[in-house]
Order: C-alpha cells, then structure tokens, then sequence
C-alpha cells in the first residue's frame, strides 16, 4: 500500500544532463558543420535546389552565395522544349529568355568567385552574347577548374574567347566544341590539365593552344575530328593520353618531364572521314602536314624515338588500323 507521503514526492529538479538532452533532441546538427562540408553538400544538389537553401534560416542564408563550384546544365532552371510547353503554355523562346535570366540572376547573387565552373548546355546563336557575358565574368572573377560541353551534338559552337584570356584556370575541359585559338594568346598560362573531347580543332590552333600552356601536366585528346598532326610543345608534360578513330601524327618537340602515355589508335570510316573529310573548322595547316599515303610506320618510329623518358607506356591498335597502316 503506497503511503500519503509517497504520492506527495515533489517533481524532480532539472539536471545538468537533462537540460543537455532536452537540447539534443531540439539541435540540428548539420547546421552546426563547418562551411566547406556545406558547400560540399549543397554542390551535390541540382543547382536551384541549392538557392532554396537561403531560406532555410541564418545560418544557411549565405552558404550558397559563396558556393565554390557552380555545376549548369539545360535542366538547371527550367525545362527547354523544343516547341511548346503545355504545362504553362510558354513557348521555347520564352523558355530560353527565363533560362538565361534565372542564370544570371544566380551569377549576380555571388558572394565569392566561382572556382569551378562546369556547365553542359546547347548555345543557340540567340544566346551567344549572353553566354560571352557569363564566361567573361567567370573568368575575370578568377575560376580556376573549367568544364565546357556542348549537349547539342549536331551544332558545334565555338568557345567563347574569353576563356583564351584567363589566366587562372588550372584544369580545362572542353567537349563537343569547336576551338577556334585567337593567332595572340594572353592566357591560359596557368593551365596543368588539358581535355579535349570530340573538339573540332585545326592542327595549327591545336598547336597554338599546347604550346601556350607552358605549365600543362596532363594533356588528354580523344577523338578529336579534323586532327591529322599533333605537335607537342610542353615543358612540363608528364602525362599524355591521346585515343582517337583515324592515325594521326604525333611529333614531339619539347616534352622533358613526360612519363606516362597511352596512345590508342582505330580505324572507324566514318571518323576517318571526319578527320580528312570537309568538317568546316577555321584554320590550315602546311607544315609537317599528312595527309593520304602517309606512312604510319615511319611515324609512330619517330614518335617512339621521342619517348626519352617514359616509365608507363600503352599503346592500343585495332586490327583494321594495322591492316591499313603497316
């Protein structure tokens, strides 16, 4: 039988551990990491995912205009149809308008400089003067890694020229261009990493470009149409990686550091034609030329005997190229 006195036991005071789990269960967590674990969560995101965040509360308010990264795609906004949206009942144009200013108005909101800018997006000739502006403030706000790809595989439009004038950008990857390399370069001499993907390049301005990356560590071709010589100029070269559809010549000049290649060489028509065929692509090229007859033996001999140095060599050739080259 429970006594008078039992029943009457005053409430239990408040405790230093009491009080600390009372605050547990109401504290979050991830508002309490550090900035760059932040960031690093907020970059995983789609990007207008991440411009909510600034409603969230205080804390998170200026995490994303300060974000180091910035990753742009077609979808990044708003969809692009090719027509017409039955949804809202906008047209594409007035899809695109709404695009590019909702890209601009994020690039407006900026607290720091972008680092890395990646971006994955058809230009059409209506936006080109739009998207010189964005490269152009990207660049001179100083980025560092740059990733251009073109999702518009039917149309290869040219990298804006500001690119060509920075000087800060240490990591440079370009997919499904077309480079077109201003005769006087004023940048690019800060570049280390060097990717070239399904670019539509002339041998000189290829040349060009190599040549003006004097602190170029890595430099990657692969499956580069209208390239028939490549020369290398690079000082501080270590690692090369050239896989492309049709033999090229490969003439190296100036390579001191270079320790790693792999050199992959097919033989596909269609790329051979790409290659040799009437791709429009601005430029030419007279010295050291090849072109029909070339002897691929002679050539990858020179190449060879230009490996002074190289601890990791690979080299792949299909059958079809063997049987056409040798």
């Amino acid at each position: 039988m429970t006594s008078e006195v039992d029943q009457k036991q005053p409430a239990k005071k408040p405790t230093l551990a009491s009080d600390q789990k009372k605050e547990q269960q109401g504290q979050d967590y991830i508002s309490l990491l550090p900035d760059e674990i932040l960031h690093t969560i907020l970059s995983k995101l789609q990007i207008r995912d991440a411009a909510v965040t600034t409603a969230v509360s205080k804390r998170w308010s200026p995490l994303f205009p300060t974000l180091p990264s910035l990753k742009i795609i077609a979808a990044s906004f708003n969809p692009r149809d090719p027509n017409f949206d039955p949804i809202n009942g906008r047209s594409y144009v007035e899809n695109r308008i709404e695009w590019i200013d909702a890209l601009f108005s994020v690039l407006d909101s900026r607290k720091t400089a972008v680092k890395k800018f990646d971006i994955a997006v058809d230009i059409l000739e209506p936006d080109e003067d739009d998207f010189y502006q964005v490269f152009r403030d990207i660049c001179i706000a100083g980025v560092e890694e740059l990733s251009i790809s073109n999702t518009d595989i039917d149309f290869y439009y040219q990298i804006p020229t500001p690119v060509f004038a920075c000087n800060t950008i240490v990591k440079l990857e370009i997919s499904t261009c077309k480079l077109v390399v201003p005769s006087k370069l004023t940048g690019l001499r800060s570049v280390k990493s060097l990717v070239l993907w399904e670019v539509i390049v002339a041998d000189d301005h290829l040349r060009r470009m190599i040549s003006r990356c004097k602190a170029m560590e890595k430099l990657v071709i692969t499956d580069c149409l209208k390239v028939k010589n490549i020369v290398i100029c690079a000082p501080s070269l270590s690692e090369l990686v050239i896989s492309l559809g049709c033999p090229v010549k490969v003439v190296l000049k100036t390579v001191p550091r270079l320790a790693s290649v792999s050199v992959s060489f097919s033989y596909n028509s269609d790329i051979w034609n790409d290659c040799y065929g009437s791709l429009e692509v601005e430029g030419t090229d007279d010295e050291e030329n090849v072109g029909e007859g070339t002897n691929e033996a002679t050539n990858l001999m020179a190449f060879l005997n230009g490996l002074r140095s190289v601890k990791d060599l690979h080299l792949n050739f299909s059958d079809e190229y063997r049987m056409v080259s040798f």
